[in-house]
Formats: C-alpha cells, sequence, structure tokens
C-alpha cells in the first residue's frame, strides 16, 4: 500500500490537474461514509455507483468484478482513495489538457482501468490453466 501512496503524494500534473482531482475527491467524500463510517474507503457498490456505472454496465457483471478487483491494490475489498487517485494522477500526467474533471474521470477509466482490468482477467486465465 506504501508503494501507490508515495507515488499518488506527487503532483498529478499542475495545478489545473490537482484542483480536477479535488473536484472528484468532494463527490469521493459525499460517498465516503455512507457504509456509516468516514474512512477514505467506499465499498464496491457505492464506487460503481458514484463513479464506474457510466462504463460498465451492471454491478455484478464480470467485468465490473474485475474492474473493482483492479482498483483494490490492497484486497481489503474496499476502494480507498489512494487506489483510486492513482489512477486519476496517471491519466493527469498523461493527458494534461483535459479540461473537467470528468474527463479526468473519462481518461482514467479508459485508459487506465480499463487496461488494468484486462490484466487482471490475463491474470486470472493464467491461474486457471496451471
Amino acid at each position: 500500500k506504501q508503494w501507490y501512496q508515495r507515488r499518488v503524494a506527487i503532483t498529478a500534473g499542475g495545478p489545473h490537474i490537482d484542483n480536477l482531482i479535488e473536484e472528484i475527491k468532494e463527490e469521493w467524500d459525499k460517498w465516503d461514509g455512507r457504509d456509516g463510517v468516514a474512512d477514505n474507503q467506499l465499498t464496491f457498490d457505492h464506487f460503481y455507483i458514484g463513479f464506474m456505472a457510466p462504463y460498465f454496465g451492471c454491478y455484478r457483471c464480470a467485468d465490473s468484478q474485475l474492474g473493482l478487483k483492479a482498483l483494490d491494490m490492497d484486497n481489503d475489498g474496499m476502494i480507498d482513495w489512494p487506489e483510486f487517485k492513482f489512477y486519476l494522477v496517471w491519466a493527469g500526467r498523461q493527458y494534461p489538457n483535459v479540461e473537467t474533471s470528468n474527463q479526468l474521470l473519462d481518461k482514467a477509466f479508459r485508459f487506465g482501468l480499463i487496461p488494468a482490468m484486462k490484466d487482471e482477467c490475463d491474470k486470472i486465465r493464467g491461474k486457471k490453466r496451471t
């Protein structure tokens, strides 16, 4: 968990990207605590409803579950803010000209999370073959 917290601590790509990430964090904070504890963690279902639904058709589908597992870097069954912010920082570095927080989210999902999900799927397939 420490390796990605350190990487996320580094600026995302300037003040503009940092501001977009802060807008996304404000939305995150609205969802945080709905499970009874404000702890910078979202349950899978709250993360799906709050952020992931536009990119994945249903919560219980295999693709959605793989996406959630790809985000859950510490395998604790929750999505932590640093785990999600890792993808936002990456997207901000790769696409510094995005104008809105929605565009940043879109880049993070389409070009960060979805490819990571494919890697997770490939790992699972590899385990089944052995």
